[in-house]
């Protein structure tokens, strides 16, 4: 199957200015109207774009895709517990006796529906990383998702709209990326029978750790769920590859019904 990596094109606009003839012995400040505010110089239009994509060369290099390492091949440390609110721990135990009656065996991702964060960023299948001027742009092979962090020194929205990967800003410390989400679904979910609330914060810190491996540090915050904050380490190995399509609803025979229960299609 062939594969098709989605890249970023430099542009820059050529602006073409005329300028009034006048005669040689008016004076040229006396041609320009009054109150008017002089144009910028094609030259100097052309400069600052420049500037802009220029300084994505001093970046750290993440080209390629990235696969989690499911083998735990540099030997991370295994995940901690999540230390639990009274609320959210008896629902995560209420969820675990419905596994054992055959039910929540099945995530509605069977039913096609994304992950979202962080979810989205641990799944079998590679992530890529595109920058831009204003944004960096993760794709992720998975559900055919993206990503935008945006890194133009703006601020979160007041009143974000509810999404699956929510609003993100971001900030280079040195060669680390350091992400922070919020305006989070509350239909992610963050394991098993555990869900959050509109006070899910997600911070992230991406950085390569040698040539062949990029980590990615990912702290929830939530007070409704959460004890204390939650922290886990993900490595991604490096490949010399590409991101493929992916359609989930594409001949997807591994569906879940309302209580979670597989129904797998042989027709």
């Amino acid at each position: 199957m062939s594969r098709i990596v989605l890249s970023a094109a430099l542009g820059a606009a050529i602006l073409i200015s005329s300028v009034a003839c006048v005669p040689a012995s008016k004076p040229a400040s006396q041609t320009a109207t009054a109150g008017a505010a002089p144009k910028p110089a094609a030259a100097s239009v052309m400069d600052a774009a420049t500037q802009k994509w220029a300084v994505l060369a001093k970046l750290p290099d993440w080209t390629g895709v990235w696969e989690v390492d499911w083998r735990n091949s540099r030997h991370m440390p295994a995940r901690a517990p999540m230390k639990l609110t009274p609320e959210w721990q008896a629902k995560a135990d209420a969820f675990r006796a419905a596994q054992k009656q055959g039910e929540n065996v099945q995530s509605e991702a069977a039913n096609c529906v994304p992950p979202g964060l962080p979810g989205i960023m641990t799944q079998p299948y590679p992530i890529e990383f595109l920058y831009q001027p204003d944004k960096v742009v993760i794709l992720t092979e998975a559900y055919m998702q993206f990503r935008h962090i945006w890194t133009d020194g703006r601020q979160h929205a007041e009143d974000p709209d509810l999404t699956f990967y929510g609003d993100s800003t971001g900030f280079w410390d040195g060669d680390t990326l350091v992400v922070d989400t919020i305006g989070l679904n509350p239909q992610n979910r963050l394991g098993p029978g555990i869900g959050h609330s509109d006070k899910l914060r997600v911070v992230e810190r991406i950085h390569r750790a040698d040539k062949d491996w990029l980590e990615i540090e990912t702290t929830l915050f939530d007070p409704d769920v959460f004890t204390e904050p939650y922290e886990f380490t993900t490595s991604y190995r490096h490949l010399d590859d590409q991101i493929r399509e992916y359609i989930c609803v594409e001949n997807n025979h591994d569906s879940a019904d309302d209580k979670g229960r597989a129904g797998f299609r042989l027709e």
